[in-house]
Protein backbone atom coordinates (compact mmCIF):
# COMPACT_ATOMS: atom_id res chain seq x y z
CA UNK A 1 0.00 0.00 0.00
CA UNK A 2 1.78 3.38 -0.62
CA UNK A 3 1.67 5.78 1.72
CA UNK A 4 -0.33 8.38 -0.10
CA UNK A 5 -3.01 6.14 -1.22
CA UNK A 6 -6.43 7.18 1.02
CA UNK A 7 -8.31 4.79 3.01
CA UNK A 8 -11.74 3.80 1.51
CA UNK A 9 -14.14 5.28 4.25
CA UNK A 10 -17.46 3.68 5.30
CA UNK A 11 -16.43 0.13 4.08
CA UNK A 12 -14.42 -2.60 5.34
CA UNK A 13 -10.59 -3.02 3.68
CA UNK A 14 -6.93 -5.07 4.28
CA UNK A 15 -4.53 -3.30 3.34
CA UNK A 16 -1.01 -5.85 3.55
CA UNK A 17 2.67 -4.14 3.46
CA UNK A 18 0.98 -1.02 4.96
CA UNK A 19 3.70 0.81 6.57
CA UNK A 20 6.77 1.89 5.15
CA UNK A 21 9.25 -0.85 6.15
CA UNK A 22 11.33 1.30 8.95
CA UNK A 23 8.28 2.84 10.94
CA UNK A 24 6.32 -1.28 11.03
CA UNK A 25 10.09 -2.39 12.84
CA UNK A 26 10.11 0.52 15.26
CA UNK A 27 6.10 0.19 16.46
CA UNK A 28 7.07 -3.66 16.72
CA UNK A 29 10.08 -2.68 19.53
CA UNK A 30 7.48 -0.39 20.86
CA UNK A 31 4.65 -3.27 21.16
CA UNK A 32 7.05 -5.50 22.99
CA UNK A 33 8.37 -2.60 25.58
CA UNK A 34 4.86 -1.34 26.29
CA UNK A 35 3.39 -1.36 29.72
CA UNK A 36 1.07 -3.89 29.20
CA UNK A 37 -2.29 -3.73 31.84
CA UNK A 38 -3.82 -7.10 31.97
CA UNK A 39 -7.82 -6.99 32.79
CA UNK A 40 -9.23 -4.79 30.37
CA UNK A 41 -12.51 -5.80 29.15
CA UNK A 42 -15.07 -4.58 27.12
CA UNK A 43 -18.17 -3.22 28.40
CA UNK A 44 -20.86 -5.65 26.37
CA UNK A 45 -18.70 -8.68 28.42
CA UNK A 46 -17.40 -7.16 31.80
CA UNK A 47 -15.88 -11.06 32.42
CA UNK A 48 -13.88 -10.88 29.32
CA UNK A 49 -10.42 -10.02 30.21
CA UNK A 50 -7.40 -8.92 28.07
CA UNK A 51 -4.34 -7.05 27.78
CA UNK A 52 -4.29 -3.37 27.36
CA UNK A 53 -1.87 -0.57 26.71
CA UNK A 54 -3.55 3.26 26.81
CA UNK A 55 -1.97 6.13 24.38
CA UNK A 56 -4.57 8.45 24.14
CA UNK A 57 -6.87 8.49 26.73
CA UNK A 58 -10.15 8.75 24.56
CA UNK A 59 -13.10 6.35 25.40
CA UNK A 60 -16.20 5.05 22.54
CA UNK A 61 -18.22 8.20 23.89
CA UNK A 62 -15.42 10.67 23.00
CA UNK A 63 -16.14 13.26 20.41
CA UNK A 64 -12.76 15.42 21.10
CA UNK A 65 -9.75 14.98 19.01
CA UNK A 66 -6.91 13.37 21.39
CA UNK A 67 -4.00 13.79 18.74
CA UNK A 68 -2.21 16.23 20.90
CA UNK A 69 -2.40 13.40 23.17
CA UNK A 70 -0.49 11.12 21.19
CA UNK A 71 1.91 13.51 20.34
CA UNK A 72 2.88 14.21 24.18
CA UNK A 73 3.54 10.46 24.61
CA UNK A 74 7.23 9.75 25.16
CA UNK A 75 7.41 6.88 22.71
CA UNK A 76 7.34 9.24 19.46
CA UNK A 77 7.10 6.44 17.20
CA UNK A 78 3.42 6.48 18.25
CA UNK A 79 3.33 9.98 16.95
CA UNK A 80 5.19 9.19 13.80
CA UNK A 81 2.32 6.48 12.90
CA UNK A 82 0.31 8.91 13.83
CA UNK A 83 1.14 11.48 11.04
CA UNK A 84 1.35 8.49 8.72
CA UNK A 85 -1.80 7.35 9.25
CA UNK A 86 -3.75 10.67 8.99
CA UNK A 87 -2.43 11.32 5.84
CA UNK A 88 -4.90 8.11 4.36
CA UNK A 89 -7.62 10.42 5.78
CA UNK A 90 -9.10 13.39 4.55
CA UNK A 91 -7.91 16.69 5.93
CA UNK A 92 -10.60 17.22 8.57
CA UNK A 93 -9.79 13.51 10.22
CA UNK A 94 -9.54 13.69 13.78
CA UNK A 95 -8.22 11.02 16.43
CA UNK A 96 -10.73 9.91 18.80
CA UNK A 97 -9.08 6.66 20.49
CA UNK A 98 -5.81 5.34 20.24
CA UNK A 99 -4.59 2.26 22.27
CA UNK A 100 -3.02 -1.39 22.05
CA UNK A 101 -5.07 -4.32 22.62
CA UNK A 102 -2.70 -8.20 23.25
CA UNK A 103 -4.55 -11.76 23.38
CA UNK A 104 -2.89 -14.36 25.03
CA UNK A 105 -4.18 -18.08 24.54
CA UNK A 106 -6.91 -18.17 27.28
CA UNK A 107 -8.02 -14.47 27.24
CA UNK A 108 -11.22 -13.43 25.40
CA UNK A 109 -12.35 -10.90 22.56
CA UNK A 110 -16.03 -10.53 22.33
CA UNK A 111 -18.34 -9.40 19.92
CA UNK A 112 -18.40 -5.26 20.11
CA UNK A 113 -18.79 -2.28 18.06
CA UNK A 114 -16.18 0.75 18.92
CA UNK A 115 -19.09 3.45 18.70
CA UNK A 116 -22.75 3.59 18.55
CA UNK A 117 -21.87 6.33 16.22
CA UNK A 118 -21.96 6.62 12.76
CA UNK A 119 -19.10 8.04 10.69
CA UNK A 120 -16.32 7.07 12.35
CA UNK A 121 -13.28 4.29 11.07
CA UNK A 122 -11.25 2.29 12.60
CA UNK A 123 -7.69 1.35 11.78
CA UNK A 124 -6.41 -1.64 13.05
CA UNK A 125 -2.57 -2.58 12.15
CA UNK A 126 -1.30 -6.06 13.45
CA UNK A 127 1.90 -5.88 14.96
CA UNK A 128 3.30 -9.78 14.51
CA UNK A 129 6.09 -11.42 12.62
CA UNK A 130 4.47 -13.78 11.22
CA UNK A 131 0.83 -15.72 11.83
CA UNK A 132 -0.06 -19.21 11.11
CA UNK A 133 -3.60 -19.76 9.44
CA UNK A 134 -3.12 -23.20 13.00
CA UNK A 135 -3.44 -20.10 15.57
CA UNK A 136 -6.51 -19.12 14.77
CA UNK A 137 -7.43 -15.41 16.21
CA UNK A 138 -8.72 -13.24 12.98
CA UNK A 139 -10.81 -10.49 13.48
CA UNK A 140 -14.52 -11.66 12.61
CA UNK A 141 -16.93 -8.51 11.05
CA UNK A 142 -20.38 -9.56 11.76
CA UNK A 143 -23.62 -8.51 10.01
CA UNK A 144 -26.93 -7.21 11.57
CA UNK A 145 -28.17 -10.79 12.48
CA UNK A 146 -24.63 -11.63 13.82
CA UNK A 147 -23.47 -13.34 10.76
CA UNK A 148 -19.43 -13.32 9.82
CA UNK A 149 -19.30 -11.27 7.17
CA UNK A 150 -15.62 -10.84 6.94
CA UNK A 151 -12.93 -12.77 8.67
CA UNK A 152 -9.45 -11.01 8.61
CA UNK A 153 -6.57 -12.93 9.94
CA UNK A 154 -3.61 -11.57 11.89
CA UNK A 155 -0.87 -10.59 9.63
CA UNK A 156 2.79 -8.95 9.73
CA UNK A 157 2.12 -5.29 9.26
CA UNK A 158 -1.39 -5.53 7.48
CA UNK A 159 -4.05 -2.76 8.28
CA UNK A 160 -7.55 -3.15 8.61
CA UNK A 161 -10.16 -0.54 8.54
CA UNK A 162 -13.76 -0.78 9.13
CA UNK A 163 -16.67 1.08 10.21
CA UNK A 164 -16.60 1.91 13.85
CA UNK A 165 -20.28 1.28 14.82
CA UNK A 166 -19.71 -2.39 12.83
CA UNK A 167 -20.01 -5.48 15.22
CA UNK A 168 -16.64 -7.19 15.15
CA UNK A 169 -14.13 -9.47 17.60
CA UNK A 170 -10.88 -11.33 17.73
CA UNK A 171 -11.72 -14.43 17.67
CA UNK A 172 -10.18 -17.07 20.17
CA UNK A 173 -6.45 -17.92 19.68
CA UNK A 174 -5.81 -21.32 19.67
CA UNK A 175 -3.59 -23.49 21.94
CA UNK A 176 -0.99 -23.56 19.85
CA UNK A 177 -0.35 -20.55 19.64
CA UNK A 178 2.49 -19.75 22.32
CA UNK A 179 2.74 -15.76 21.86
CA UNK A 180 0.81 -12.45 22.07
CA UNK A 181 -1.65 -11.01 19.32
CA UNK A 182 -1.40 -7.07 19.10
CA UNK A 183 -3.19 -5.00 17.53
CA UNK A 184 -2.80 -0.87 17.65
CA UNK A 185 -5.85 0.54 17.25
CA UNK A 186 -6.56 4.04 15.69
CA UNK A 187 -10.44 5.30 15.87
CA UNK A 188 -11.30 8.09 13.63
CA UNK A 189 -13.81 10.82 13.46
CA UNK A 190 -14.47 13.79 11.02
CA UNK A 191 -15.89 16.80 10.99
CA UNK A 192 -18.20 17.72 8.40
Amino acid sequence: MSTTAPIDLHTVSVHDNALPEELYKKLMVFSRRARWQYGWNTPSNPTARYWHHEVGFGNKQNTECISENVRKNPAKILSEYQEWLLRLFPENTKVLRFYLNAYTFGTDGWPHTDTDRGGEQTALLYLTKEWKPAWSGATAIYDDEGNVTRSVMPRRNRLLSFPSNVLHAPQPLARAFMGIRIVLVVKLGFDE
